[in-house]
């Protein structure tokens, strides 16, 4: 230790001397102890952790990489054992030592650095392979640029199987060869070569305590196997094999706890921020390979599930690889639980690895990420036509009745604009894009939020809070009381006279657009699906492109007729009738808050509907106090005003707790196990329901639906619980499943995901010849599309 130990005297006794004599020539008597006492301190530290170095023979020490004359990084070959018996296993290892905010590398360096070799051989004896305590994730160059490595210290070592026929006196000479890259800002190679003997004795005698404790620390942050840790872990990829020069995606899922009273149950904390923190990989040859994201396990009760993307080279594989590395996991009370995974990287065909395709074979309860197995990354729709479907998709969005409302009153306003200057026009019609615009993107922002934070979700996700539901039949209340005339949207008394006559302000076009997107959520309309299914799985960039293009397409039948000259001829002339429809397009949303109140009562019960149905009177008192007020003076519009935000305060913060907090009703699936009146026996949804069914010989029918979703519904009167339906049902042994997302479920969610869908309704025919190959049905049914299905083959 002599020599380590003058190596840390000299570098603090040049700090004492500097602070010594400026103390004695600067300094105040008072102030001169209180130096010498932080120089105590300062030559203290050094002395103590001197104190704790290894003692290990001259031939086992080394230091190099000189940086100004000052070696960076120390190395010892340290032994767990001073003497050991024949046929003993032994510990072996070399440790590095650090300056501060150096670091050396890991056995694959990443996108950057140098990997670390580190080989040891024995003159007797068998040598394992050199184990790796789990490496550091270092962003670097601003988190461009992603390495694995070790800072201040790190011991990897090799167990040692002496040899049975030792004699008493022999020696076994070790020999550790490292070469390595420490780097700060500078990187500095490094190379050594450290040597040691070990003597056996008859009785094994362990090296001391501290030198002990340091390989049980390397031990405990070694990668130890899914099955020692058990964790179930799997991976799938994009196609199988992968080409030279492919892109390629993999989905690697790793489950704790299927469920909270599982058996050997191992619960996982929660994934960390950054995706490469995640997992680090072994070097792949012939490919790059990143982390895309990592998110909590979409069905498990705990679990992570981590995207992975890559591309391999041009070169021609000459067989299949490996693919392996660290999961750098934690278990609920924060204590890291490295994890050793290593899976088939296939580049050739074979049985293991299209049983690794996503799809084939594999469960089907995972996220598919960006694209679902039944349409891969190779036969994934270009951006433009998923842009297109999204344009379509809103414009029929004006044809579902959700919108209804809304689009009733943008007929009245147009008919009221009919004879407005073509510029007015315009104005009002910029205006209600820009509200359904700003609309969609404020709905983006949320979904990448969320996704951020590592939570799905689908399209419709916000209508399974009750809070949002009440507060949209709020907004809906008011926007009635506004058309009966209770109070004016205005903030100009002068023009009092004429709001009969006028036509509604760009806000009001503006709010009619943001209404005209809250209520259209709920609907799924044909081409929507696919297009916001792919969204929710992109990139936040796509996820906006596309919502934009969302809010495009349902404001363009509208901004269609703004632009289209001479429509004011096949439009009736404005009248006294026009106050009259305004009136009666009141009701129109009134309508639209008793589906909204029949919503609470299915998701929260009776308790939270009455809840509601406070709230919403409080909302009207105050609306009604605001119209008494707003057009007479300055203190009966504050007072007015201030008891109206009152009362819709105290009362949202009595009742809307209460609608969230309520305990839900039985739920739709829970009652499906009995036959309705209309004579379906419905099965609550489950992957095991289904495969039974099946395994039954008997044809599935899963109805994927929410009772806030419009579509659902019409689907579900007019064509599913028909009299005709029914017979076929019947005739055709059909088992009638349902999959109720009325509440967040990430099964639910998951599944949608799989079949590119992001919201409901989605509907699924199994056949038993065909379990994996399922039929999808389009959102719109008709009633001879679904006999028609279950009398296919």
């Amino acid at each position: 230790m002599g020599r380590l130990l003058r190596v840390h005297e000299r570098r603090p006794s040049r700090a004492v001397t500097s602070l010594s004599s400026s103390a004695s020539t600067r300094l105040s008597p008072l102030l001169a102890i209180l130096a010498a006492l932080a120089a105590l301190t300062i030559v203290a530290a050094p002395l103590q952790i001197s104190a704790q170095e290894l003692d290990v023979p001259e031939g086992a020490y080394a230091e190099d990489a000189f940086d100004e004359g000052d070696p960076r990084v120390e190395k010892r070959l340290i032994l767990d054992h001073t003497t050991a018996s024949p046929g003993q296993t032994i510990t072996a290892g070399v440790q590095f030592k650090m300056d501060p905010k150096w670091h050396i590398y890991w056995r694959n360096s990443g996108q950057g650095g140098m990997s670390t070799e580190a080989s040891l051989t024995a003159s007797a004896g068998q040598i394992s392979e050199l184990r790796w305590p789990a490496p550091t994730v270092y962003h670097e160059a601003g988190g461009e640029i992603i390495t694995f490595g070790y800072g201040d210290d790190v011991l990897v070592y090799w167990e040692v199987a002496l040899p049975d026929d030792l004699q008493p006196g022999d020696e076994v000479e070790l020999k550790a060869n490292v070469d390595y890259l420490v780097c700060k800002v500078d990187c500095i190679p490094g190379r050594a070569e450290l040597t040691r003997t070990i003597t056996p004795g008859e009785a094994p005698e362990p090296a001391d305590a501290t030198v002990v404790a340091l390989f049980e620390e390397a031990r405990s942050a070694t990668p130890q196997p899914t099955s020692r840790r058990k964790l179930n872990a799997s991976l799938r990829y994009s196609k199988a094999p992968i080409a030279p020069g492919e892109d390629f995606r993999a989905e690697l899922a790793i489950i704790g706890c299927e469920t909270p009273d599982a058996p050997d149950c191992l619960n996982l904390g929660p994934p960390p921020e950054r995706p490469a923190d995640a997992f680090v990989f072994d070097t792949l040859p012939q490919s790059r390979l990143e982390v895309a994201r990592v998110s909590p396990h979409p069905t498990a009760h705990s679990g992570w599930f981590i995207e992975l993307q890559g591309r391999t080279s041009s070169d021609t594989p000459s067989g299949d690889q490996r693919l392996s590395g660290v999961l750098k996991l934690i278990d609920a009370a924060g204590q890291p639980l490295p994890t050793f995974v290593d899976f088939l990287f296939p580049r050739t065909e074979s049985a293991e690895a299209q049983a690794m395709l996503l799809g084939a074979g594999a469960p089907t309860d995972l996220n598919p990420g960006p694209t679902s197995p039944a349409s891969p990354t190779d036969n994934a729709p270009s951006i433009f036509a998923i842009l297109l479907l999204a344009f379509a998709g809103g414009a029929l969005l004006n044809l579902m009745p959700c919108v209804f409302p809304v689009l009733a009153i943008k007929v009245f306003s147009f008919v009221k604009l009919a004879n407005e200057e073509r510029q007015s026009v315009y104005v009002h019609g910029a205006a209600y894009t820009a509200g359904i615009v700003t609309s969609m993107m404020a709905l983006a922002g949320v979904v990448i939020a969320l996704q951020q934070i590592g939570t799905q979700v689908g399209w419709g996700f916000q209508f399974q809070e009750p809070r949002f539901i009440a507060v949209v039949g709020a907004v809906l209340v008011i926007f009635a009381l506004n058309l009966f005339g209770v109070f004016e949207v205005t903030l100009n008394p002068g023009r009092l006279q004429n709001l009969a006559d006028a036509p509604g302000g760009a806000r009001r076009s503006f709010g009619e657009g943001v209404l005209a997107v809250v209520l259209a959520t709920p609907c799924s309309a044909p081409f929507l699906g696919t297009a916001v299914g792919f969204a929710l799985a992109s990139s936040p960039f796509v996820i906006a492109l596309i919502f934009m293009t969302l809010g495009l397409g349902l404001a363009a039948p509208f901004v269609a007729l703004t632009l289209i000259p001479n429509t004011a001829r096949f439009l009736p002339r404005p009248g006294p009738w026009m106050l009259v429809f305004k009136q009666f397009l009141g009701f129109a949303l009134l309508g639209t808050v008793i589906w909204l109140l029949w919503l609470i009562g299915q998701m929260s019960g009776a308790m939270a509907q009455t809840a509601q149905l406070i709230f919403l009177l409080s909302c009207a008192l105050a609306a009604w106090i605001w119209g008494q007020v707003q057009f007479g003076s300055t203190t009966k519009r504050l007072l007015g005003g201030l008891a109206a935000l009152a009362i819709i305060a105290l009362s949202a913060w009595q009742t809307l707790t209460l609608t969230a907090d309520a305990p839900p009703p039985e739920s739709t699936a829970s009652q499906a196990s009995s036959t309705n009146a209309e004579g379906i026996a419905w099965i609550p949804w489950s992957e095991e329901a289904v495969q039974a069914e099946l395994a039954a010989g008997r044809p599935v029918f899963i109805d994927f639906t929410a009772t806030w979703c419009i579509t659902c519904q019409v689907n579900k009167r007019n064509v599913l619980e028909t009299p005709e339906v029914i017979a076929a049902v019947e005739e055709h042994n059909v088992a009638m499943v349902i999959a109720d997302w009325t509440r967040r479920d990430d099964r639910i969610r998951a599944k949608l995901a799989e079949f590119g869908k992001a919201g409901v309704p989605m509907y699924l025919l199994y056949h038993p010849d065909s379990p994996e190959d399922p039929r999808v049905l389009p959102e719109l049914l008709t009633r001879q599309m679904v006999i028609d299905a279950f009398a296919a083959p």
